[in-house]
């Protein structure tokens, strides 16, 4: 059953598609929010908070974009509104080998293959470093799989400045991993 079908279930009080709903998206916003925050206790609570503000405002989503990505957009911005009232910055992200493989992709570019070939313990501790944002959107578009569109609308961005974005990122991660693989590019 598609997504929109199920919403149009729970709009109507139907208790079994919420279920559903929720175990369709759970997993992965969870996983999402904890590489955001590297709290397991801050995430249960900030993954009941993403669920309840999707659930009260359900009603006003219009399928302008996918339920995915309206899903997405809510925990992130529940996620910015986390370090503005707390203040604080991730200290550690834990990443299992598969998350890491996602991120190489199956067309493999010179600093994919250095990537792949690196520490998992290394490129876990550089992505501590990098900015939020950067975070953001490599864990939005190599880790979840979302398109430029997809991730400029969780990001509340323009397509362009998120290619932009990416590409800093990407840039960013590579040359604090080994500064002169940008070289080989």
């Amino acid at each position: 059953m598609e997504d929109h079908e199920l919403i149009h279930q729970v709009l109507e009080g139907d208790q079994s598609a919420i279920e559903k709903l929720h175990g369709r998206y759970v997993d992965r916003i969870f996983n999402y929010i904890f590489m955001q925050t590297s709290n397991y206790h801050d995430s249960e609570e900030l993954l009941q908070d993403v669920f309840y503000k999707t659930a009260s405002g359900l009603h006003t989503f219009r399928g302008r974009s996918s339920f995915e990505t309206w899903i997405f957009r809510i925990t992130r911005n529940v996620i910015i509104d986390y370090y503005r009232k707390n203040k604080k910055r991730n200290n550690s992200i834990s990443m299992n080998q598969t998350i890491l493989d996602s991120m190489t992709g199956s067309e493999e570019s010179a600093e994919n293959a250095v990537l792949r070939e690196l520490d998992v313990d290394e490129v876990m501790f550089t992505l501590e470093k990098l900015p939020d944002h950067y975070r953001m959107v490599l864990q939005l578009r190599f880790i979840e799989s979302f398109s430029i569109k997809e991730t400029a609308n969780i990001m509340g961005k323009t397509t362009l400045s998120v290619k932009a974005l990416q590409h800093r990122a990407r840039k960013a991660l590579l040359e604090q991993i080994q500064p002169g693989v940008m070289n080989y590019e």
